[in-house]
């Protein structure tokens, strides 16, 4: 019998910068999900960084500083390659990467 494929997101701490405290959470089981989550753990870093009275540098160095990125391993997706469209465009509706995270099995 052949084990099914799945995927892994890694998320990467940039506030502590240490690989103890980084997490991979495992048995996404399509590369599209994988994304989705991956892409949501990115976004909702830069929103939480996103404050009155910022400007978008000031975003962007809070997020470098003390945010979140995340890859797919085995593929090359990595959040920090959409840095600057996330920056550009604000989410309106409220990120739920729990969820994405549950749907899809994922540990």
């Amino acid at each position: 019998m052949t084990e099914k494929k799945t995927y892994s997101v890694l998320i990467i701490d940039k506030f502590h910068f240490e690989p103890e405290h980084d997490m991979t959470i495992r048995g996404f089981p399509t590369v599209k999900l994988a994304i989705k989550y991956a892409r949501c753990i990115v976004r909702s870093s830069i929103e939480y960084c996103r404050k009155d009275g910022l400007t978008r540098e000031e975003i962007k160095q809070a997020w470098y500083m003390y945010g979140e990125n995340a890859s797919v391993l085995g593929h090359a997706y990595r959040g920090s390659d959409e840095l600057e469209f996330f920056l550009d465009n604000p989410v309106k509706e409220k990120l739920n990467c729990k969820k994405i995270r549950e749907e899809a099995g994922a540990e």
